[in-house]
């Protein structure tokens, strides 16, 4: 396993050289998110990472790097080609040139690095290598500018999030969270919208036709109502399913039978914390997955990496506006008014990717 270890290092290794010297020449900025809520946008006075991984050592030149997650002690480095390593950098901190001169960011101090073209227009991933929006939810004015997005809130508060991060929570009935994307998801044949929430009352009995509340909405607009791609708990999503249900435009998933559950706490899928922090994903591919314990699936939901239910069904037909506006169908919404908004739902670090993100198990 060692020597295989080693192998695979080395192909990563390999494969990064080459795809330096193609993309040698690519201005790359950064915005760095700091654990205090602040956010600065500079340029990276360093060419390449150094990460020390349990397969070796790599160096990274920072052109290949999309993201770059600190969790305790610890960075997640995730690449514009859907790669991913875990481990530990080198140095303590990372030099960046910004508007307020030449600042120092120590690695204790950083709760993410995103990772954009010069220009600041647009993130390298919106071309279509990978991450098209993160959302840290660490503030409630999140500066988006790295992915051309924009987010509004409105009576929303900033609270301690999982891995010692920060989350927004929305506890007032009129709270809500809304983001612009420059882009929009009903259009992209596969994709995976992930995010970490929290519910504090998984014991209250579901409403009759409202999430408790979406997890997020990605509405269309009033000759399109209800939810067509999102993801949370109901007790009947108007097509006899209940508990954890995803939509994906006429294709639908659901963990239990309409009136089979009451309560979120009752579906048994978020074990002895129901109230509790964990991670869901939903995860599409019209045209089927490769995935091998999954292939053919349409639509997949996991709760911390664990597939807890799939479709196979095929999409329905997309509206002609959303077809030929490039603005209906790009505004992503936490508690919609589809939600039963007289519940509270804390959320962090939500995502959006250009592909079907195959499953892996995550650490609660």
């Amino acid at each position: 396993m060692a020597i295989v270890a080693m192998l695979v290092g080395t192909g990563v290794a390999c494969a990064a050289e080459q795809e330096a010297n193609a993309e040698a020449a690519v201005p790359v900025r950064a915005k760095v998110t700091l654990r205090d809520r602040s956010v600065l946008t500079g340029t990276p006075q360093f060419s390449e990472l150094k990460l020390m991984t349990g397969s070796g050592e790599f160096q990274i030149p920072l052109p290949l790097v999309s993201t770059i997650n600190f969790i305790k002690g610890q960075v997640k480095v995730s690449f514009f080609n859907k790669d991913v390593l875990t481990g530990t950098l080198e140095g303590s901190a990372f030099k960046v040139e910004t508007s307020l001169g030449s600042v120092d960011f120590a690695y204790s101090q950083i709760e993410s690095v995103a990772f954009f073209s010069q220009d600041g227009k647009a993130a390298p991933a919106a071309t279509g290598h990978g991450l098209l929006l993160h959302v840290p939810f660490a503030a409630d004015n999140e500066n988006l500018d790295a992915f051309n997005a924009q987010m509004e809130t409105l009576n929303a508060q900033v609270v301690e999030g999982p891995d010692g991060g920060n989350a927004m929570l929305l506890d007032s009935e009129d709270a809500k969270v809304a983001i612009h994307l420059p882009f929009s998801p009903y259009r992209m044949n596969e994709g995976t919208i992930e995010l970490w929430v929290k519910l504090p009352d998984p014991h209250r009995t579901f409403g009759h036709s409202l999430g408790q509340p979406w997890f997020f909405n990605v509405l269309l607009h009033d000759a399109y109502p209800g939810g067509h791609l999102c993801m949370g708990f109901i007790s009947n999503n108007g097509h006899a399913m209940g508990g954890l249900v995803g939509h994906m435009i006429g294709i639908f998933a659901g963990t239990h039978s309409f009136g089979t559950v009451a309560t979120v706490a009752e579906t048994g899928l978020l074990g002895d914390t129901p109230d509790g922090w964990h991670h869901y994903a939903l995860i599409w591919k019209k045209d089927g997955m490769d995935f091998p314990e999954t292939r053919g699936k349409t639509l997949l939901v996991t709760v911390d990496g664990k597939i807890v239910t799939t479709s196979t069904m095929t999409p329905g037909t997309i509206p002609p506006d959303v077809e030929h506006d490039p603005d209906v169908g790009t505004r992503l919404v936490v508690r919609d008014h589809n939600s039963d908004c007289t519940r509270p739902i804390v959320v962090s670090d939500l995502k959006i990717w250009n592909y079907a993100k195959q499953p892996e198990p995550v650490k609660n």
